[in-house]
This record gives C-alpha cells, structure tokens and sequence, in this order.
C-alpha cells in the first residue's frame, strides 16, 4: 500500500513539473461529469448485481467461519475444549 502511495506521490510530482495542472483537470465540467458518471454506473452495478451476492457470502462467512472461530477461540482462552475436540471420533474404538 505504501508502494502505491509513493507511485502517486512521485506521478503528481512528475505531472507537475511537466505544467500539468491535476486541480484543474480534476475540478473542469468534463471531469466531473466523468467522475458522477463512473460513480453513476458503480452504484448501480452494486445494487443491481453485486449486493446480494455480497450480502450472502458476508452472512454465510459471518455465520459459518467467524461466530465459530470467535467462539472456539474464547473456549481456548477460558480452558475449555473447542468443538472439534468434542467431536466424536469417526473410528471406531478397537482394543
């Protein structure tokens, strides 16, 4: 992340020197038409196709994976033993 900040840094720098005025480009009708456009299409994406999806792996992730993680981790630190260890063996008990 600290490499992408630097790439950014170092292109306004090279934009700047070059005469290239970011602020204006940035803040021109064209631009900012541009930019509500994309943000236009991007919430539109997410509500028509992504959030369901998403909402579902997030619920299913939450539920199966950390409520279970979070619960055999506070059985860990109090002493006691996690679920799989109060499974029963799938062998049978041959002597």
């Amino acid at each position: 992340m600290i490499k992408w900040i630097v790439i950014v840094i170092i292109g306004l720098v090279v934009l700047g020197y070059l005469g290239f005025d970011v602020r204006k480009a940035v803040e021109s009708p064209t631009s900012q038409s541009n930019i509500e456009y994309v943000k236009n299409a991007i919430v539109y994406l997410w509500n028509k196709y992504l959030a369901k999806p998403a909402i579902y792996l997030w619920t299913n992730f939450k539920n199966l994976i950390w409520d279970t993680a979070v619960d055999n981790l506070t059985k860990i630190k109090n002493g006691q033993p996690t679920n799989v260890q109060t499974l029963p063996s799938p062998l049978p008990n041959n002597p």
